[in-house]
This record gives structure tokens, C-alpha cells and sequence, in this order.
């Protein structure tokens, strides 16, 4: 089963790097969280410093488990996407749909495990320059030393693996199942999205309800941050996850505006996000989750800068939490670019029929754009609504009012990366696919 596994993996390079990229970063940041915990935890750090180097890396290290597994989950159900014929294939000649999902989850395992050392190593250096930084701002005594041990660290490394391996076991579940003879019905495709929409509206609850419960609190408590933290990272995930619905509102969007389009790369663009919708989930998935995460954390600093006294500990803290939003950020950026390049380039087939039929590279191009853009702009949108929605309560408990939750600059910085990264790795990526496929048709 393994050698099989590693073959077919091989077949799909860009699978294979998309997968082995996201596991790769998301187990140094989550060994850096493990190994500053294990720092908190050894004997030799001071006992006035063990408060800090626990709870810290416990708080954040939550949030960063929590999206890691998210984009593991999100990234083997985009490459397998990719891999429905060959999947077709397997159960054409005899292949049952629990050796399709043991197959899938081998290769991941195999993958990630690939990523486990260097993973590891950059997760020591990533911890130990966390601890330099937080050590040199005074927050933590200069005799603290890096202590991470080995025990928690490969725990990290192990809950990575296992996210992986879940992760390929749940995404694979619907292509096993699927008949390789009958296409998919129309209401099977709405039972099969209920389990998902009732995941998704629970993390909503549970994130609009940890942050909503900010207002029962004094301004002064860490349980204010430590509450709408974990509820932007919730809210986010649970809008990622409406990734298909929100897809179907930018096609209906896309729609009414190529109706009145007299070019035709708007045309073309309303006609394949409606034809396939699922080419455009990458991008709703990563930058809803990107957008989400980044500006309601930073808004929520922001908040939190304007409420602290100067030369506080929280002006440390600040610093400490701005650097790991840019980790968070850079993780998720990377996500969002290798899955963007990996869905590009499965879709050389139809840029060569586009070609053929008389469809210039400028007008496939610019259909790209379109479609990305429609589907950017409406990720962007629900991620602020719903990150100003979880800081709305923050702001008010710790301001006295609601103004400091709709400040511009997080939201719009947020929005410009994340949109940013989209665009510019769907022109070079998407012009690379595309003239490729113009001189092979």
C-alpha cells in the first residue's frame, strides 16, 4: 500500500508540495509553541517566569493548532479534487472506497512525515528567537534559557501528523463514496453539504458567543483577550468552511454583472464559476481564513494598545502578538499560494480547449482575473464583517464605546495582503498555465 501510495503521490508533484509545504509550517510554528511551553515548564527557567512561558504558547499555541489542522483539512480536499479520475480509476478495477481512503491517508502520512525533521528544526529555531525576543524587551528575566526538552516538541511534531492523517481520511471520504459510472445528483450534493453547514454554523456560535461574553467582564482581565482571540480564529474557520455557499454568491454576483458585460472575458468568467464553482474554493477557503485572522487580531491589539498604560507589559505583549499575526499570516499566505498554483495548473486541459475554440490568451487571462477577483472580494467581505462583529464586544468593554472596532487600517492592511497575494499569484501563475496550453493546443 505504501509503495503503491508514494507512485501516485508522484504522479502529482503539485499535490505533493502543497501538502508537504502547509505540514512543513505548520510544524514550526506548532513545535515553537511546544517548545516555549516546554522552556515555561523546565526546572532551570526562573519561577517568576513560568506564568508567562505557559500560558502564552498555551493561548496562541491553541490558535495555531486550530488552523493548522484547518488548513491540512482544507489543502488534501483541494488536491483531491484534482484526482477524481484517478480515483474513478481505482474503483473502476476493484478498488473499495476504505482502501481509497487508507490509500490517501498513506500518501499524506508519507508526505508529512517527509516534513517532520526539517519541521522540527525550524521549530526549535522559530522558539528559540520567540524567547530572544520576548527575553530581551525585560518581560522574562535574562537568565531564562531555552529549555524545550524533546518530549513536548515531537507531541507538536505528532499532532501534526496526525491532523494530516485525519485530515486525508475526511477529505477523501466523499470521492471514495462517489460511483466512478454515475455522476453525482443533485440532492445527494445537499445531503452531503449538511454535515459541513452544521459545523460551520456551530463554530459560529461558539465564536460569536465567546466573544459576545467579553461583555459580562472588567476591562483589566487577560480572559478578555484570552476570550475573543480564539473567537476570531472560530469565525473565521466556520465562514472558511461556507466556503461553497459564498462561492455561489460571487457566481450569482458575476452573473448579474456579465449579463451586462459586452466583452468576453466577463462572459466567460460567469460562465465557469457557475460551470465549476469548485475551482474557485482555494481562494474563498485561504484568504476568508487569512483576512478573518489577521485583521480581527490586529484590530483587537489595536484596541488594546489604546487601553493600555504606556511602558506597560502589554506594550511588550503588543510586540510579541504583532509577530505572531505575521506568522499566522506568511502560514496561511503560503497555503493559499500553493493551492492556488496547484488549482491553476489542473486546469491546463480547459485552457488549451479555450485556445482551440478561438479564445485569445489576453481573454483567458483576463477570465482568470475575473473570476478570482469575484470570488476575493466577497472572501474579503465576510472575513472584516465577521472579525468586526467578534471585536465589537472587545471594544466596547475596553473603550467604552463601539468606534475603536471599525478603525480602517487592520482591516484594509488585512484585505490588501490577502487580496494582494490572490492577484498577483493568479497573473503569474494563471499567464505561465495558460501560454503553456495555448502552444500545446
Amino acid at each position: 500500500m505504501l509503495r503503491l501510495a508514494l507512485r501516485l503521490f508522484g504522479h502529482h508533484r503539485a499535490a505533493a508540495v502543497a501538502t508537504g509545504l502547509v505540514a512543513l509550517v505548520g510544524m514550526a510554528l506548532v513545535v515553537a509553541m511546544t517548545a516555549l511551553l516546554g522552556t515555561g515548564l523546565a526546572e532551570s527557567t526562573a519561577p517568576a517566569d513560568r506564568g508567562f512561558l505557559t500560558q502564552f504558547p498555551l493561548i496562541l499555541g491553541g490558535w495555531v493548532v486550530a488552523i493548522v489542522v484547518f488548513a491540512m483539512v482544507s489543502t488534501i480536499s483541494v488536491t483531491l479534487a484534482a484526482r477524481s479520475g484517478e480515483i474513478g480509476g481505482l474503483r473502476l478495477i476493484g478498488a473499495a472506497p476504505r482502501q481509497i481512503r487508507v490509500l490517501v491517508s498513506t500518501e499524506t502520512l508519507a508526505i508529512a512525515l517527509v516534513a517532520a525533521l526539517p519541521g522540527l528544526g525550524l521549530g526549535y529555531l522559530l522558539g528559540l528567537l520567540l524567547l530572544t525576543g520576548v527575553r530581551s524587551t525585560g518581560l522574562t528575566a535574562p537568565g531564562t534559557s531555552f529549555a524545550p526538552g524533546i518530549v513536548l516538541p515531537l507531541l507538536g511534531v505528532a499532532v501534526v501528523l496526525l491532523a494530516a492523517v485525519l485530515a486525508a481520511w475526511i477529505g477523501s471520504r466523499g470521492p471514495a463514496r462517489r460511483s466512478p459510472v454515475e455522476e453525482e445528483s443533485g440532492p445527494r450534493r445537499v445531503r452531503s453539504a449538511r454535515p459541513r453547514r452544521i459545523a460551520a454554523i456551530a463554530l459560529l456560535a461558539a465564536g460569536f458567543g465567546s466573544a459576545s461574553s467579553v461583555l459580562a467582564l472588567p476591562a483589566d482581565t487577560i480572559a478578555t483577550t484570552g476570550l475573543t482571540g480564539p473567537a476570531v480564529v472560530l469565525c473565521s474557520i466556520g465562514f472558511a468552511i461556507l466556503a461553497p455557499e459564498l462561492i455561489a454568491a460571487a457566481n450569482r454576483i458575476t452573473g448579474r454583472l456579465s449579463r451586462g458585460a459586452k466583452n468576453a472575458e466577463a462572459h466567460l468568467a460567469g460562465v465557469n464559476l457557475s460551470a465549476a464553482p469548485e475551482r474557485a474554493r482555494p481562494i474563498v477557503t485561504f484568504l476568508t481564513l487569512l483576512v478573518g485572522v489577521s485583521a480581527g487580531t490586529l484590530a483587537m491589539q489595536g484596541i488594546e494598545n489604546r487601553h493600555s498604560v504606556p511602558g506597560s507589559t502589554a506594550d511588550v505583549l503588543a510586540s510579541i502578538n504583532y509577530l505572531v499575526v505575521v506568522l499566522i499570516s506568511l502560514f496561511m499566505a503560503i497555503a493559499l499560494t500553493n493551492n492556488l498554483v496547484a488549482a491553476i495548473g489542473d486546469r491546463r486541459t480547459e485552457f488549451a480547449t479555450l485556445s482551440l475554440i478561438g479564445s485569445t490568451v489576453r481573454q483567458v487571462r483576463g477570465m482568470l482575473l475575473r473570476e478570482t477577483a469575484a470570488a476575493a472580494l466577497l472572501a474579503i467581505a465576510v472575513a472584516v464583517a465577521g472579525s468586526v462583529l467578534c471585536v465589537l464586544p472587545f471594544s466596547i468593554v475596553k473603550t467604552g464605546g463601539a468606534a475603536a472596532a471599525f478603525s480602517v487600517w487592520p482591516f484594509a492592511g488585512s484585505a490588501v495582503f490577502g487580496g494582494g497575494v490572490v492577484l498577483l499569484v493568479t497573473a503569474v501563475a494563471g499567464a505561465r498555465a495558460i501560454r503553456s496550453a495555448a502552444v500545446a493546443a
